[in-house]
């Protein structure tokens, strides 16, 4: 099985366009989301819109859920605190729905995955060096752990000293965001996770920044606050 993992598109359309367009050239099996499919970005509607087009299962992310009233905005600072009160007031029913619908986490055959971590996935831990990675595949029994939030792609074995991926041992796998990188690359990111080959497959796509700044207009936001959002 060949999986395509996106995650943190944070409502940035022209950077999930981009990384569907290098996708679809690729091969897989099928697609998933680590979550976040809102916050910080202008289009909410319109990423959650292709998603639900192209029927893409996803986990819930932290930005997601405070978009729904899962948890409180006072969590999210600003700017971000107000796009998110405008996305709460504007998602369309349908896309609210499928921000309800989505789990914490997703499981199938050898792998888990989750927004932060597939341990406590509500609390919204971000594991960001590998002894909080480990730590994490030292609790799960599948072989593959899919993670996103820290926006940092990476692979981290369970054990110490595997430096590539062999069946026999575990790995925690973060493709990094789409919407709002950030690594020095500064492109958007995500992966293909070959689950029978052991095999990772990193893919990062440059996207218009123009055209999502555009959108940060079009909803009366200031330049300043835009770029903070974007690059943060």
């Amino acid at each position: 099985m060949r999986i395509a993992v996106l995650s943190d598109i944070h409502a940035n359309l022209p950077a999930l366009n981009a990384c569907l367009q290098k996708l679809d050239t690729l091969s897989y099996d099928r697609i998933i989301s680590l979550g976040d499919q809102v916050g910080y970005g202008p289009y909410p509607n319109e990423v959650i819109d292709v998603l639900r087009t192209r029927e893409i299962p996803t986990v819930l992310g932290n930005h997601d859920a405070g978009a729904i009233g899962r948890i409180s905005l006072r969590m999210f600072r600003k700017p971000n605190y107000s796009l998110l009160a405008w996305t709460r007031d504007n998602l369309t029913p349908e896309n609210r729905a499928y921000l309800l619908e989505a789990p914490l986490t997703l499981q199938e055959d050898n792998w888990i995955a989750a927004h932060a971590s597939p341990v406590n996935p509500d609390q919204w831990v971000y594991l960001n060096s590998a002894p909080l990675c480990r730590d994490v595949l030292s609790l799960i029994e599948q072989d593959f752990c899919l993670v996103g939030h820290t926006h940092i792609p990476g692979v981290v074995a369970g054990d110490m000293g595997v430096y590539r991926m062999i069946p026999g041992h575990r790995y925690l796998i973060n493709p990094g965001s789409i919407g709002q990188p950030r690594d020095s690359s500064g492109k958007a990111s995500f992966g293909i996770l070959d689950t029978v080959e052991f095999r990772w497959e990193h893919h990062q796509v440059d996207w218009p920044r123009k055209d999502t700044l555009k959108g940060y207009d079009r909803l009366g936001i200031n330049l300043n606050d835009a770029r903070q959002m974007l690059y943060m």
